[in-house]
């Protein structure tokens, strides 16, 4: 098979080199985004389930310590009845 990728084969609009390898890198990413169009929408629905679940387990901890540190500071004193002396 003969070579498909040539060096200033087409002209970027940006002034980036033409080169074989900033055109095989181009063709990858195009392949890969057409493969997978969802993975932009995926990465925001991460960052806003991040931003929701780091303050709801910051104030599921708070809540936490404040309902058990009552109970955690107890003192048990158990009940130790006198020998009979006979």
């Amino acid at each position: 098979m003969a070579k498909q990728l040539y060096d200033d084969q087409i002209e970027y609009s940006d002034g980036t080199k033409a080169t074989e390898s900033q055109l095989a890198k181009d063709i990858t990413e195009f392949l890969k985004w057409t493969a997978e169009r969802e993975h932009d929408d995926r990465k925001k629905l991460a960052i806003k389930a991040i931003l929701i679940f780091v303050p709801m387990c910051i104030i599921s901890y708070h809540w936490k310590r404040v309902k058990w540190a009552t109970l955690k500071s107890r003192k048990i004193a158990f009940y130790r009845p006198k020998p009979k002396n006979d």
